[in-house]
């Protein structure tokens, strides 16, 4: 699969004030980790998957590094970014078969499950970028 634009959807006003609502209410979550579990580490990368059940998020976590998601499944995941970020909050739709997304270091976000179906995906942490 090769890595691929990713699609967001336009924001209503009513998933913008859901998003918004969602960042007021996990103002001061502590920062943890990018993935739900490590499946491979060594001194190049880190393989971590990542699982939501809708409704679910990821922890409060900042990429590192440069990232590849390998996404496998799921429907609508939303990137909800801290106000002092600067950085808008975004909702992804993810196509049905899947895709790679390139993710440049730097961001500090959840990941949100916003969509009806379970989200999974593969995180490949490129640990010397």
């Amino acid at each position: 699969m090769l890595a691929t634009e990713p699609v967001f959807m336009d924001l209503t006003p009513e998933m913008k004030e859901r998003l918004d609502r969602f960042r007021d209410e996990h103002e001061g979550d502590p920062v943890g980790n990018v993935g739900g579990r490590i499946i491979l580490e060594d001194d190049r990368v880190r393989l971590w998957e990542l699982v939501l059940e809708p409704g679910e998020a990821s922890d409060l976590h900042r990429h590192e590094f440069d990232y590849y998601l390998i996404i496998e499944g799921g429907d609508l995941v939303a990137g909800v970014c801290p106000k002092e970020s600067g950085i808008e909050s975004f909702v992804g739709v993810v196509p049905e078969a899947g895709n790679t997304v390139a993710i440049p270091k730097g961001n500090l976000e959840w990941a949100w499950n916003v969509g009806e179906k379970t989200y999974r995906e593969f995180i490949v942490e490129l640990k010397n970028s």
